[in-house]
């Protein structure tokens, strides 16, 4: 039970975030389009990051190319843990759905790495973001007592 309340309230605060300022760019920039980017904006921008996949080639020619992977790999946090919670569905299924989850906290190391080289700066969303997934992930970590009957809470 602690489980499904822990995922639940999870993907409430995960769901919230997208509507929370998530990054701001970093550094002494003030002009127009230096404020915040919400949640979903910036979901927006690094999933479309995968559909430039096809020019990953042209990151080798003089551009960042850690910073073009690490922003491929932030994009994919939102589908995996979708993934995740889908593979939920079926108790069985709990290799996939850890290692699901290691790859959701690959992304999140790459999302921190891509933050930094950007330079940008995170925001409330952005910390709810992570938060929100971490507790629907923590499932996996919870130890799950036997109930009277035998069976796994």
């Amino acid at each position: 039970m602690v489980v499904r309340i822990l995922r639940i309230v999870g993907f409430i605060v995960f769901v919230a975030a997208f509507f929370l300022p998530a990054v701001r760019p970093g550094g002494m920039d003030t002009g127009p389009g230096t404020g915040p980017m919400v949640g979903w904006s910036c979901a927006l921008v690094a999933a479309a990051a995968t559909g430039g996949i096809l020019h990953l080639a042209s990151a080798w020619q003089g551009k960042d190319f850690l910073g073009s992977i690490c922003l491929l790999l932030s994009g994919w946090v939102n589908p995996l843990l979708l993934f995740y919670l889908a593979f939920c569905i079926w108790p069985k299924l709990v290799g996939i759905r850890r290692g699901l989850a290691f790859a959701i906290l690959v992304c999140f190391a790459a999302t921190w790495t891509f933050l930094f080289k950007a330079p940008m700066v995170p925001l409330i969303g952005h910390y709810l973001w992570v938060a929100g997934a971490l507790m629907i992930l923590s499932g996996e970590v919870v130890r799950r007592a036997p109930a009277k009957n035998g069976q796994e809470l």
